[in-house]
């Protein structure tokens, strides 16, 4: 239903967040995820989390150059929450 509406299915936009953020996607799927967050309650919180992180890695990497084992800690502990404790699934 939801890509009959132009809409990627809710599993397909949290694997996709990092791209989105990264704009690595196509103008297409960028759009589709785009309006698909527009409207999701449950992936939203998902998207706005991610985008907190990026800003927030990007700001520090611009001001201090955090050093690769830092990044690759924080990159890490992201990644043990989200499949730890089944957010977005």
């Amino acid at each position: 239903m939801m890509e009959a509406m132009g809409m990627m299915p809710r599993e397909h936009v949290l694997d996709r967040l990092w791209e989105y953020l990264d704009a690595e996607l196509t103008p297409a799927d960028e759009e589709k995820v785009r309006k698909h967050l527009e409207i999701c309650n449950r992936c939203y919180p998902q998207y706005d989390f991610r985008r907190a992180y990026f800003e927030y890695t990007r700001r520090i990497q611009e001001r201090d150059h955090a050093p690769p084992e830092l990044r690759r800690r924080l990159f890490q502990r992201l990644l043990e929450q989200e499949s730890g404790n089944g957010y977005g699934r």
